[in-house]
């Protein structure tokens, strides 16, 4: 071989070994994906254990080579469709159907950040009167009555506990609304995701012949670009953690109200920054027999499933 094509030979071997890029975690290559190391606060454990403020690269999730571009594009497993857990209770459990009507949202029931199983933590049977201009703060109100009754009864909600709830497996679809908007939409004001015949069914009777009394659980991720947000208007209590802290408090038995979490406002808080992936754990709880409504709206387009202990 002669001395130029010998040059040929190597210079092509060199462009080619610069433009693979280094592997990502999974060993897959990242070739332009924008790298940099990711996170361990949302690589695979418990969103309760985020230190970090960094998040996963957006363009790949550790450990289930999903991706996530700029807006929620691309990737098998990301999608507009979100995996639930609903479990069903029974009237008998001391947080369900209480003899309580009309109260005010609470705020400062669960403690800010969820605990080890990524799961929401009591902090108090009170709590506070909801300031409802913004996503956490109190007003001035001082209720006194008693809407969560002790933190083993809270720590049944979420959890799977044979004889006290029973749990389904289900999914909960977005929807583009109107389409070409890039709104995705869930809305029901008559919310039964458990047909009477499911659970424990109809307990206790009611003028509806729906099931009430359940509780419902999401854990995903999502790639945080610069303008999102994500809205709820719905009964009863609802909980959304961003990025493993305390996002939206809408607890307490109550009428439908509206929260919006405002990425962009909140994200010192939350220890976001655009461009990588962050978990969003989802809480919700429907317990009294008196209406269901139940409002999601982002404009996120793209989720991807968590799993958590049950």
């Amino acid at each position: 071989m002669s001395p130029r094509s010998l040059f040929l030979v190597t210079f092509a071997i060199a462009a080619l070994a610069c433009s693979s890029g280094p592997d990502d975690n999974n060993g897959n290559s990242n070739s332009g994906s924008g790298g940099g190391p990711t996170s361990g606060g949302t690589s695979g454990t418990p969103s309760g254990e985020s230190s970090s403020s960094s998040g996963d690269d957006i363009g790949s999730i550790s450990g289930g080579n999903v991706t996530i571009g700029a807006g929620g594009a691309g990737g098998s497993d990301c999608k507009s469709t979100l995996e639930v857990l609903y479990r069903d209770f029974k009237d008998t459990h001391p947080d369900f159907e209480m003899d309580f009507r009309g109260d005010v949202v609470r705020r400062k029931l669960i403690e800010p950040q969820l605990d080890s199983d990524s799961k929401p933590a009591f902090l108090d049977s009170i709590g506070c009167q909801a300031d409802l201009q913004t996503p956490l703060d109190c007003g001035g109100g001082n209720p006194n009555q008693v809407v969560i009754t002790s933190s083993e009864s809270f720590s049944q909600w979420y959890r799977d506990v044979p004889g006290v709830n029973m749990t389904f497996p289900k999914q909960l679809e977005l929807e583009e609304s109107p389409p070409g908007s890039g709104r995705y939409v869930f809305d029901s004001t008559d919310f039964f995701p458990l047909a009477p015949e499911e659970g424990f069914g109809i307990n206790p009777p009611n003028g509806k012949n729906q099931n009430f009394l359940f509780t419902t659980e999401i854990h995903l991720k999502f790639g945080y670009v610069a303008g999102q947000e994500f809205s709820f208007r719905g009964d009863d209590d609802m909980w959304i953690f961003i990025n493993g802290k305390l996002a939206l408090d809408l607890g307490s038995m109550h009428g439908p109200e509206s929260g919006v979490i405002d990425f962009d406002a909140q994200a010192d808080y939350l220890g976001i920054s655009p461009g990588n992936t962050y978990t969003m754990d989802i809480f919700h709880a429907e317990r009294h027999t008196d209406g269901s409504n139940f409002h999601i709206e982002t404009n996120i387009s793209c989720f991807v499933p968590v799993d958590v202990p049950r």
